[in-house]
């Protein structure tokens, strides 16, 4: 309590000393008397003030600090300041899977572990001052890294009709016999792929807050192409025979949850028979299909078959591209700190375009089409990143990607080569104009497969499902790049 006393007091004792210095100089200037107004129009008055003057300005000096430091930590508190232009360039590691199947075909096909280098480029300018909007725009290239297998499965999604079978019954009619249908499985080497991608968007920045992060609403549009090529593919096929007739076996139960069926077979007569043949010698018919010479009379046994295919078997190019609606949000850290995060949702139309080489029944660039109209798919796509200032102007950034397109019931399109079916339609013309048919029945069947190939050739060659493919492409990746504002 004294120390406190003791303290105080000198602080009054030291705020007397300009009045005592001034009634010195007042009283006191070397002549030993002074007029006593002199302290209101000279040394006192103007002494005093000149200190008032002084300790005034410290006081507005200390206020504007204080001022200027309140202003700079509600800065800091609502975020970065966002005006001008950032540029921001990445590269990604991403790992992908692309698939689709078929409705009535029974196909399936998917490219799984895929894995892509990806650079990208995305630039924003802010408005800034009381405008409070943005133009954003991106660019990105990506290389498939390494290789991936690809399977083309006919198999567990229940293959393709062939051909229906009928036999005749006691009132002069026909009924079906059964139905051929062809089951194939290959796997290939996919490598040498690329990815192409652009966007542009508008935003109303940090329109609204949700606590202490700031969202930016953007409406906008993006493109993506992914190419896919496949070599090296090995596969089987098989036709095989289901019958409607209790009498004829085909598949076989052998224990529970397991089935087996032989290959389709059709002896000379053309009647099919549910047993394997050793046969002799492999050779196909004016039809192209592959038979058995045997001293039994000649055997067909369908698309029984091994095949292997060095070169490209497989090449699809895929676009999705539409508008989309976007949020981006960002948290402020500190100083040289802060997360963004972002979620897209889209509406692209789906557009793919296969080749298959080996496919000589088939045109070839495209040799497949499927396409979807606007809201049969749609784009989910996340983001989050954080961002560390390195200097003033310059930011690294770590984060992740992930998006996942899906489009439903698309229409697809087979182009067949005029070339290979074109023959075929001679040959079962040739057939028919010069009755070189055995019987009634086998009459009737090449007059409907006549009927059919003509509406084919007035078709364009070119066979149309609608609501047929359904396809899904993800991809997750981890993303670091540079940040600099402008």
């Amino acid at each position: 309590m004294r120390n406190i006393f003791r303290i105080v007091s000198s602080m009054a004792v030291m705020s007397l000393f300009p009045v005592i210095a001034g009634a010195v100089g007042t009283y006191y200037n070397g002549n030993l008397y002074q007029n006593p107004q002199q302290r209101y129009t000279g040394g006192y008055y103007n002494s005093y003030g000149a200190g008032r003057a002084g300790y005034g300005q410290n006081v507005q000096n200390q206020l504007g600090t204080q001022k200027l430091q309140q202003k700079n930590k509600k800065q800091n508190q609502q975020g970065r300041a966002k005006q001008g232009f950032v540029l921001d360039a990445g590269l990604t590691h991403q790992m992908a899977s692309w698939e689709f199947d078929m409705n009535k075909a029974g196909s399936k096909l998917h490219y799984d572990n895929l894995r892509w280098n990806v650079f990208d480029v995305n630039g924003t300018y802010y408005f800034g001052d009381n405008t409070k909007m943005q133009i954003k725009a991106g660019l990105q290239y990506g290389m498939q890294f390494g290789d991936s297998p690809m399977i083309d499965d006919d198999m567990s999604n229940g293959g393709s009709l062939s051909e229906t079978w009928y036999i005749a019954n006691t009132s002069g009619g026909f009924d079906v016999l059964g139905y051929q249908t062809s089951h194939s499985l290959s796997v290939g080497t996919t490598k040498g792929g690329n990815q192409f991608g652009f966007n542009a968007a508008f935003g109303l920045t940090d329109y609204f807050t949700l606590g202490k992060m700031k969202v930016t609403p953007l409406l906008g549009f993006r493109y993506f192409k992914h190419k896919l090529t496949t070599e090296h593919n090995y596969g089987v096929s098989m036709d095989i025979f289901e019958s409607n007739d209790s009498s004829i076996v085909t598949g076989i139960q052998t224990q529970p949850g397991e089935e087996q069926w032989i290959p389709f077979l059709v002896v000379g007569d053309g009647s099919p028979i549910g047993f394997a043949w050793n046969g002799n010698t492999l050779a196909t018919d004016y039809l192209g299909n592959y038979v058995i010479d045997s001293p039994g009379g000649r055997l067909d046994v369908g698309q029984s078959l091994y095949y292997q295919q060095s070169g490209t078997s497989h090449e699809y190019e895929t676009t999705w591209m539409g508008p989309y609606l976007a949020l981006d949000m960002e948290y402020t850290i500190n100083n040289d700190n802060y997360v963004t995060a972002g979620i897209e949702f889209g509406l692209p139309i789906y557009d793919s375009k296969g080749t298959q080489p080996y496919r000589v029944d088939w045109q070839q660039s495209p040799s497949v089409e499927d396409k979807g109209g606007f809201g049969d798919a749609y784009h989910l796509g996340l983001n989050a990143n954080w961002v560390t200032a390195i200097t003033d102007s310059t930011s690294l950034t770590f984060g992740f990607t992930y998006d996942y397109y899906k489009v439903s019931d698309a229409d697809a399109k087979t182009h067949l080569s005029p070339e290979w079916y074109g023959d075929y339609l001679d040959i079962v013309t040739y057939i028919l104009d010069n009755h070189l048919y055995t019987d009634e029945n086998s009459y009737l069947y090449y007059v409907d497969l006549e009927n059919e190939l003509l509406n084919l050739k007035s078709a364009g060659w070119t066979v149309e499902e609608k609501n047929e493919v359904n396809s899904i492409y993800k991809s997750m990746g981890i993303r670091i790049g540079i940040s600099v504002v402008f």
